[in-house]
């Protein structure tokens, strides 16, 4: 794979990986798209490192449950994702 250099972003390889890696992680991907997927990973360090990262963090995170999480925070991160405009509040209510 081309890798694009550090003054022009990330390749378009790149970008699609960072698109694709919930669906790669979660065996949503076509058996084609998974191929080109780990492809990439074989020649991208950077993209490796970022999917070992989003595992650490579903290691991490997925004790949590949505049970786990009051409802007025996870109020305010569904808004925060979907735009609701619904600025975060600090704990305590400040």
């Amino acid at each position: 794979m081309t890798r694009a250099g550090p003054r022009s972003g990330r390749s378009a390889g790149c970008r699609e990986i960072t698109e694709l890696v919930t669906d790669y992680l979660e065996g949503a991907l076509s058996a084609e798209r998974r191929r080109r997927f780990e492809a990439h990973l074989a020649g991208c360090a950077e993209c490796s490192l970022h999917l070992e990262q989003m595992r650490a963090t579903i290691r991490a995170l997925g004790c949590l449950g949505a049970y786990g999480i009051p409802d007025r925070v996870l109020r305010r991160l569904c808004g925060a994702f979907l735009g609701s405009g619904t600025p975060p509040v600090a704990e305590g209510g400040q």
